[in-house]
C-alpha cells in the first residue's frame, strides 16, 4: 500500500496547500473590495455553512461506497470554486465562492481520511491519521508562504490584488487531480441482514466519549481557522507587511509539521490519552498571549507552541472519534466530527467578528482561549470517565487481531478503466 500512500499523500499536500492560502487571500479580498473585520468574519463562516449541511451524507457515502469517487469530485469542485474567487466582483459573489470552496474542501477531508482507513489497518490508523495531517501541514506550509510572495507582488498602495494569486491555487488543485484518480477503488461489503442498521447522529453523539472528542477537535479547527482568517488583521493593526502575515501563518503550519511527523515516535513513549490531556492545557496561554501581543518575534513563539500541540492534537483526536464509533460507521463518525467542525467554523468566526468589531482583532484570539481551556477540562474528565483501550500507546496495540468484517473493503471487481 505504500505507492496508494504517496499517491494520497501528494494528493493531500497540494489541496490543502491551496485551502490555507486561499482562505487568507479570501480575507485581503474582503478588504479590497470594501470589507471590515466583521464582514471578515461573515465570509469567513460562508466556508463551513455548506460542509456543516453535508458532511455526515459523504460520510455515509464513503461507508457505502468506499472514498475514491468523493475525492475525485471534491477536487474538481474545489479547483472551480477557486477559481471563482479569483474573479468575483462583490463580497456576496466572494462569499458564495468561499462557501464552495468549503464544500469541496469537506469532500476531500473525509475521501483522504476514508482512504486512510481502507489503505491500513485498525491498528494503525492513528499513524495513518498523522501521515495526513502531516500532509495538510506540509502544503500548509508550502502554500501559505507562496501565497505572501503572491500578495507582496500584487499590493498597490492600502489594496492587494489577489487575482493573480487565487488562480495560481486554482492550478495547484488541478494538477493534484491525477494523484486522486490514481488511487484504488475499493467498495466496502454490504451490510447482511444480521447487522445493525447505520446509527443516527443523535445516536452516534450519544456514544460514550464522542461529544468531548467531537468538541476536542472543533476547537482545534475553528483555532486555525481563526489564525488564518483574522491574522491578515492584526497585522494590518499592528503595522505587519502581508509576507510577515503569511509567515506568521505558516509558522503554525511548520510546526504542525514538525509535530506530526513526530507523533509516531511519541506514540511509541505517551499514551494519546495523556496527549490528549496535555495538548489544551499547554496551548490555551500560548493563544492568549498571542491575542495580547503586539510584536512579531512574540506572536512567532506563540504560533509555535500552538502549532506543535495542536498539530499533534489533531490525529490522535481522529483516532479518538473513531474508537467512540462502531465498527463500519467510522468513516460517519469523521464525517460528524466535521460537522461539528464547519457548525464551529460558521458561529465562532460570527461571534469573532462581532468582538473584533468592538474590542479589536486581538480579542478573538482571547475567545479562542477561553474555549481551549474549556476543552482541556472536557478532555480530561471525559478520559477519567472512558479510557478506551485503543487511545493507550501505540506499541502496547496488539499487532495481530482478528479483523472485524465490517472494518475491512473489497476491491471492486470491476474494472477501473
Amino acid at each position: 500500500m505504500t505507492a496508494p500512500l504517496a499517491r494520497l499523500f501528494v494528493a493531500v499536500v497540494l489541496v490543502n496547500g491551496a485551502y490555507d492560502a486561499v482562505r487568507v487571500a479570501v480575507s485581503y479580498r474582503v478588504l479590497a473590495l470594501g470589507g471590515d473585520a466583521a464582514q471578515v468574519g461573515l465570509v469567513a463562516a460562508t466556508f463551513a455553512a455548506l460542509p456543516m449541511l453535508v458532511a455526515l451524507q459523504f460520510g455515509r457515502l464513503v461507508d457505502r461506497r468506499g472514498s475514491w469517487g468523493v475525492l475525485a469530485v471534491g477536487t474538481a469542485v474545489s479547483a472551480s470554486a477557486v477559481a471563482l474567487t479569483a474573479v468575483a466582483p462583490s463580497i456576496p459573489v466572494l462569499a458564495a465562492a468561499n462557501a464552495m470552496v468549503g464544500l469541496g474542501q469537506v469532500m476531500t477531508l473525509i475521501a483522504a481520511q476514508g482512504f486512510v482507513m481502507e489503505l491500513t489497518t485498525r491498528d494503525r490508523h492513528v499513524n495513518g491519521f498523522a501521515m495526513f495531517t502531516l500532509a495538510v501541514s506540509v502544503g500548509q506550509a508550502v502554500g501559505t508562504p507562496v501565497m505572501g510572495v503572491l500578495l507582496q507582488a500584487g499590493r498597490a498602495g492600502e489594496h492587494v490584488d489577489t487575482g493573480p494569486a487565487l488562480w495560481v491555487m486554482a492550478t495547484a488543485i488541478v494538477i493534484s487531480l491525477p494523484f486522486a484518480l490514481a488511487l484504488p477503488r475499493s467498495t466496502p461489503p454490504a451490510r447482511s441482514a444480521g447487522q445493525p442498521r447505520a446509527e443516527s447522529m443523535t445516536a452516534l453523539l450519544r456514544r460514550k466519549g464522542m461529544p468531548p472528542s467531537i468538541f476536542a477537535a472543533l476547537i482545534v479547527v475553528t483555532g486555525f481557522d481563526l489564525i488564518t482568517a483574522y491574522m491578515p488583521v492584526l497585522g494590518e493593526s499592528v503595522g505587519l507587511t502581508p509576507l510577515v502575515v503569511t509567515l506568521l501563518v505558516a509558522t503554525r503550519s511548520v510546526f504542525s509539521m514538525i509535530s506530526r511527523a513526530a507523533t509516531p515516535w511519541a506514540l511509541r513513549r505517551w499514551s494519546q490519552r495523556a496527549i490528549l490531556i496535555a495538548s489544551p492545557v499547554v496551548t490555551t496561554p500560548a493563544v492568549v498571549v498571542l491575542g495580547l501581543a503586539g510584536g512579531a518575534a512574540t506572536m512567532f513563539a506563540c504560533l509555535a507552541v500552538i502549532g506543535f500541540f495542536w498539530g499533534m492534537n489533531q490525529p490522535v483526536t481522529m483516532n479518538w472519534v473513531t474508537a467512540a464509533a462502531p465498527p463500519g460507521e467510522r468513516a460517519a463518525a469523521l464525517s460528524l466530527r466535521l460537522t461539528g467542525n464547519r457548525a464551529a467554523q460558521v458561529l465562532v468566526p460570527l461571534g469573532a467578528g462581532a468582538i473584533a468589531g468592538i474590542a479589536g482583532p486581538g480579542s478573538v484570539f482571547l475567545l479562542s482561549g477561553a474555549l481551549t481551556a474549556a476543552s482541556a477540562a472536557t478532555t480530561s474528565v471525559s478520559l477519567r470517565r472512558h479510557p478506551f483501550d485503543e487511545l493507550g500507546s501505540v506499541g502496547a496495540l496488539p499487532t495481530r487481531h482478528a479483523p472485524d468484517p465490517r472494518d475491512q473493503t473489497t476491491p471492486n471487481t470491476r474494472s477501473d478503466r
